[in-house]
C-alpha cells in the first residue's frame, strides 16, 4: 500500500511539474503578428515560433504562363535562384478573445516572408 501511495505521489508531481515547465506557443493578435514577422527573415520565425507544423514548396504547374496572365520579362538568373516555401503554424494568431485561426500560412521567397495568410479551413 505504501508503494502505491509513493508511485501515485511521484506520478502526480511529475505531471504538475511538467505542466509548469511546458513550453507553450505565444498567441499573437493579427496586427502584432503582421508587425513582428512581415518582411522578416526565416531565422526570426524560427527564433520566435520554432519549426513549422507543416512545410511545402511552391511548384509552378506546366503551362501556367498561358493561364495566369501576361508574360513578364524576368531575368533568367534571378528566376532560377528564387526559392519559394510555405510554412504553416497552428493556433498562433487570435482573431477574437479565446478564438484562434486554425492555421497561419507564411510564404517565403529566398528566406524572407513575402505573404501572410490566416485561415480557418
Amino acid at each position: 500500500m505504501k508503494m502505491y501511495k509513493f508511485f501515485a505521489v511521484l506520478f502526480l508531481s511529475t505531471v504538475v511539474f511538467s505542466q509548469v515547465y511546458a513550453e507553450s506557443k505565444r498567441v499573437y493578435t493579427e496586427d502584432e503578428f503582421i508587425n513582428v514577422f512581415s518582411g522578416k527573415p526565416k531565422s526570426r520565425i524560427v527564433k520566435y515560433l520554432g519549426e513549422p507544423d507543416n512545410k511545402s514548396i511552391s511548384i509552378k504547374p506546366k503551362g501556367a504562363n498561358s493561364v495566369v496572365g501576361a508574360k513578364v520579362r524576368i531575368d533568367q538568373e534571378k528566376k532560377d535562384k528564387a526559392k519559394v516555401e510555405m510554412w504553416y503554424y497552428n493556433n498562433v494568431v487570435e482573431y477574437a478573445p479565446n478564438k484562434t485561426y486554425k492555421f497561419v500560412e507564411l510564404t517565403m521567397m529566398n528566406d524572407r516572408i513575402v505573404n501572410i495568410g490566416f485561415f480557418n479551413q
